[in-house]
């Protein structure tokens, strides 16, 4: 199958790429030039892909000044805009099975528990981001293309994310939990959330909003206990909220709060975790790495 990808390049992206490389797929990578090039390069892209797949956006985890802020937004916004409106011309001749357009459960309110059918959405920055997001797919209505948004939490893999960035300092006995601990750490294994794209692919059925989370979130204190302990490393020391503030700003509020989701439209489809709790996922990615 011929597939499509933006954002190839980051951590989830290179992931998925691999992995459905793997799984006997072509690959089209989708760079900036192509990006550039909208109406030439992409439309080419577009016109023979079967699916696409969009994950690009800029980090996150910075200071949110005006230009921060205006990058974040404008990396996910106009990306998702110009693969839209490619599709829409191309449709006469040619229609992909379909669109997967990456989010995230930053969309949610950090209080209660939150599935796909959930109403209270967040009013910050990164819920606003994601609201922005989402929206650009809309129109993909008008042509007929099944159309997939993935609300994606905290992804665990050993080359990167949260956790390639945590192995150094744990394995150096450095690890701990972040204040309190009792945020919610909604998590998914990168090898679940590389079947779940696959999943949806394949499943003709699939369609609408999905938390890509595993149907068992934990807590950043949970999570620290079982990283310690898989590693046979101390847990010891607390990342105070303060300090994180002053490095990040507004920013921190991704690490010191956290949002509690659950997959609940994958387990309606019978999709079947390999990694459904913390122990399993950090016990298979710290054996592996």
């Amino acid at each position: 199958m011929k597939i499509a990808i933006s954002g190839s390049t980051g951590f989830i992206g290179k992931q998925v790429t691999d992995y459905l490389l793997r799984n006997g797929n072509e690959i089209l990578v989708i760079s900036r030039k192509d990006f550039a090039d909208a109406d030439n390069r992409l439309a080419k892209i577009i016109n023979s892909a079967e699916v696409i797949l969009n994950f690009a956006g800029s980090s996150v985890l910075c200071r949110w000044n005006k230009q921060n802020r205006a990058q974040i937004l404008s990396s996910r916004i106009e990306t998702t805009r110009l693969l839209v409106e490619a599709v829409r011309k191309n449709s006469s001749d040619h229609t992909p099975k379909v669109f997967v357009n990456a989010s995230a459960i930053g969309i949610y309110e950090n209080s209660g528990i939150h599935d796909e059918t959930s109403s209270a959405l967040g009013s910050d920055f990164l819920a606003s981001v994601c609201k922005a997001w989402e929206q650009e797919t809309e129109s993909l209505k008008d042509v007929n293309v099944r159309t997939c948004i993935v609300r994606i939490g905290i992804v665990l893999g050993k080359t990167g994310g949260t956790l390639g960035k945590l192995l150094p300092l744990f394995k150096a006995g450095l690890g701990g939990k972040i204040g309190t601990g009792k945020q919610s750490f909604s998590f998914i294994h990168i090898l679940d959330f590389c079947r779940i794209i696959e999943h949806l692919i394949d499943n003709h059925d699939s369609s609408g909003i999905y938390n890509l989370t595993s149907p068992e979130p934990t807590t950043n204190e949970l999570f620290t206990k079982a990283l310690a302990k898989a590693m046979h490393r101390p847990d010891i020391f607390t990342v105070p909220e303060f300090s994180l503030k002053l490095i990040y700003g507004e920013a921190a509020e991704i690490i010191t709060s956290g949002i509690y989701a659950k997959p609940t439209h994958l387990l309606n489809e019978n999709f079947q975790f390999q990694f459904p709790d913390i122990t399993s996922a950090i016990g298979d990615l710290v054996q592996n790495s």
